[in-house]
């Protein structure tokens, strides 16, 4: 059967009765599928142009438009091929530069390093690598003089098969075949970075050594181990030792002497990027209390006091992502990263100022707190109607954008010529109730386990590329940071890449990660008694002192 591809002038093969997503992706074509294929995002949809093709299901005609259905829309998950057809792909974006805050390491990330790496006599290279789930980040360093010489960064080519983690290790777990199939795709892409790495030092045998850390799911797949265990708690307690071997062991296009390591994780979700991230931070020697954050598919929080690390990761699923939100998007040209709404304006703020298409994590918590400081949301998460919101004292403008649907009621971002409005949903408020609230539960759990409230946080680091572009005032107003003074909030980036560079420049440094890995204590949230009731409360939004 031929599939013909409307403006990408491609034309690939299928055979009868194969699942059209599942060809997609066997052909490499970029196509949104954020759920994996599961059926519920409602993102990987195509414009059937032309060709038979399976009746529409009652999932599709729930999540699509009845204009979008007249025009042959579908989601690509849905159908199987019946015979030749031709389709059009929706969402199909460009990366952008999204990406730079990973490529660019703080200042006191860079002082840090040259202060306690290792200074080497032999001349030679090492590569640090971070494999997060959304992206992977390739850092390149002198090994004698510590000095940073290239980062690349590139979208993780997992996406394919699942933008989460729990995606990819359903996936993974299907058959042999797709556990191969995962694995080969990261290491062709760190093996494109040391490709890009070896033209910039002429020799790629002068990379001595390589060292990588990810959340628990990637560091297994990368080592092409088994997902299964990840399944269902108790989760196991984790690789304590580093694992570390030649290159002519792995797969890497490095010379056979080259060390590879791969750092520990601390149990269960607790990954080596997270034993990185406390080691970069030095979160364990830092005076009074922290609490290290980093915000993703799965939220991982670790609370440091007097020495003592307690950690636990959340399932707080992939809505910051632009799964299960109506117009969710990953951030990309045309998504909205920043909404204010100011008197009777909404002001939007879109990555390359381009036409709206959608809207990613940031805009989304953005939009929400948005809502809430203007009172189209209540503390419960209920959009208000148009005649409460007037009476509640909202702008007569602003509450005009207050629909009510069959579905529910949804806010206006923006109006669009000839196509529907860009809007937040009664369902994306209760999926970023959902995120935030595991979040903010587990928060509170490690807390109450070191005996404290949040008036004793004496700093908040909040890690990771979502982190770097997060507004930070919104993420407190809606709950997803403690609500603390905005001071004592901050950014470190790409901590964990900072964590496995430090461990490429200076043996201590890996050993430090050996033994965080194994002092650390976590906590399994799903097995706590007090994480449901917890959970339930942490839902609702905090009703300011002026409302």
């Amino acid at each position: 059967m031929i599939i013909q591809i409307d403006g990408l002038d491609r034309i690939i093969h299928g055979r009868e009765g194969e699942n059209l997503l599942t060809v997609l992706r066997e052909e490499q074509v970029d196509i949104p599928a954020i759920c994996g294929g599961r059926g519920t995002c409602g993102k990987c949809k195509v414009q059937v142009l032309s060709g038979e093709v399976t009746p529409i299901t009652s999932k599709e005609m729930e999540l699509l438009t009845p204009s979008e259905v007249e025009r042959g829309v579908r989601f690509a998950c849905h159908l199987t091929v019946q015979n030749d057809i031709r389709i059009r792909l929706f969402g199909k974006t460009k990366d952008t530069d999204r990406k730079s805050k990973l490529m660019k390491l703080p200042q006191w990330c860079l002082d840090t390093i040259n202060t306690y790496a290792d200074k080497h006599s032999e001349n030679g290279y090492g590569v640090a690598f971070d494999i997060g789930t959304t992206t992977v980040v390739g850092l390149l360093w002198n090994l004698r003089t510590s000095e940073l010489i290239h980062v690349i960064a590139k979208t993780n080519p997992q996406r394919v098969v699942g933008a989460d983690v729990i995606s990819r290790i359903q996936y993974s777990m299907k058959s042999e075949d797709n556990k191969n199939h995962i694995y080969q795709l990261i290491m062709e892409c760190l093996n494109q970075m040391l490709y890009e790495f070896g033209k910039i030092i002429k020799e790629h045998s002068l990379i001595k050594r390589v060292c990588i850390v990810g959340n628990t799911a990637m560091s297994l797949i990368a080592q092409n181990m088994e997902v299964s265990q990840l399944v269902k708690p108790p989760f196991p307690k984790g690789i304590y030792k580093s694992q570390q071997c030649s290159g002519i062991e792995t797969e890497f296009s490095v010379s056979d002497e080259t060390v590879v390591t791969y750092l520990p994780g601390i149990g269960g979700h607790i990954g080596s990027d997270i034993t990185a991230m406390i080691v970069a931070t030095d979160i364990k020697n830092h005076a009074g209390v922290t609490l290290a954050i980093d915000i993703g598919t799965n939220g991982e929080i670790v609370l440091a006091k007097d020495g003592q690390l307690v950690s636990c990761s959340t399932a707080a699923g992939p809505a910051f992502e632009g799964a299960s939100i109506r117009f969710g998007m990953r951030a990309a040209k045309g998504a909205i990263e920043g909404v204010v709404i100011h008197g009777s304006f909404v002001e939007l703020q879109i990555i390359e100022e381009a036409e709206a298409e959608g809207i990613c994590g940031s805009g989304l918590i953005d939009a929400i707190a948005a809502m809430l400081d203007i009172g189209v949301i209540d503390e419960t998460g209920r959009i208000l109607e148009l005649a409460e919101a007037v009476a509640a004292g909202v702008s007569k403008v602003i509450a005009t954008r207050l629909q009510k649907t069959p579905n529910g009621m949804q806010f206006v971002l923006q109006y669009r010529y000839a196509k529907e409005p860009i809007v937040i949903t009664q369902r994306d408020v209760r999926e970023v109730q959902l995120a935030k609230g595991a979040i903010s539960a587990g928060m509170q759990i490690l807390m109450r386990e070191m005996g404290i409230t949040k008036d004793s946080l004496d700093r908040i680091f909040l890690a990771g590329a979502f982190g770097s572009y997060l507004k930070i005032s919104s993420a407190r107003r809606i709950g997803l940071l403690p609500n603390v003074p905005l001071e004592k909030i901050h950014s470190v980036g790409n901590a964990a890449g900072v964590g496995a560079s430090m461990s490429v420049l200076a043996k201590p440094y890996e050993e430090e990660c050996q033994v965080i890995a194994q002092t650390t204590r976590q906590i399994e949230l799903s097995m706590h008694d007090s994480f449901q009731e917890e959970f339930v409360q942490c839902m609702n939004f905090e009703k300011m002192k002026n409302e």
